[in-house]
């Protein structure tokens, strides 16, 4: 039987990712944010295909699923033990609203040798470059080497709105990225940074 004032205790309410859509147009093509309440701005390489970007253009939904868990995961869950608890840090879970946006969305493509070094094309050739040190070091291949595997390459910021003053506006940006062999393969989004916003 419910005791008489278990009725009145509250549950805390999970907050949970929730996606805001902007309807108004991106004319130019500009950074989103939540007080232009735009479309996001969409960066599409000249050699990626139309019908490969309209394929995952399809797959949107599924991209932001995997997204709204991570935001859920490392940001929202009061029970992650990844939150910091010390006042003054950032984030500071207590300011999220749980509402987010896309900011913006860039669609390309990152070759990898065997050892999953990232390669790009330049004057003709596929070049890494990496440091030893404060050494730069340059590698390259010929564009027909075997030992490349082309990925498709999706990155996808989005903006998390706050009430650190008490209204609702932008608190934090997030750099999601990831990266497929192929149209299929199943999108497996890492966290690349956030930061104010």
């Amino acid at each position: 039987m419910m005791g008489i004032f278990d009725k009145f205790k509250k549950k805390k309410e999970v907050k949970r990712p929730n996606l805001i859509v902007f309807e108004k147009g991106n004319v130019d093509n500009d950074y989103a944010n939540f007080e232009l309440k735009i479309k996001p701005r969409i960066s599409i390489d000249e050699d990626f295909p139309q019908e490969a970007y309209q394929l995952l253009a399809g797959r949107r939904k599924e991209m932001l699923g995997q997204i709204e868990e991570i935001i859920f995961r490392n940001y929202l869950d009061e029970t992650s033990e990844d939150l910091s608890s010390e006042v003054g840090c950032f984030p500071d879970i207590r300011y999220f609203t749980g509402n987010y946006y896309v900011v913006y969305e860039s669609y390309g493509f990152t070759y990898r040798d065997k050892n999953y070094r990232p390669y790009h094309i330049k004057n003709g050739q596929y070049r890494n470059v990496s440091y030893k040190g404060n050494e730069r070091q340059e590698s390259y291949l010929p564009l027909d080497s075997d030992e490349i595997t082309k990925y498709y390459n999706i990155f996808i910021q989005v903006g998390l709105t706050g009430m650190e003053s008490g209204q609702e506006e932008d608190y934090m940006s997030l750099d999601l990225v990831t990266e497929i062999a192929s149209l299929e393969d199943e999108f497996e989004f890492e966290v690349l940074s956030h930061g104010v916003m």
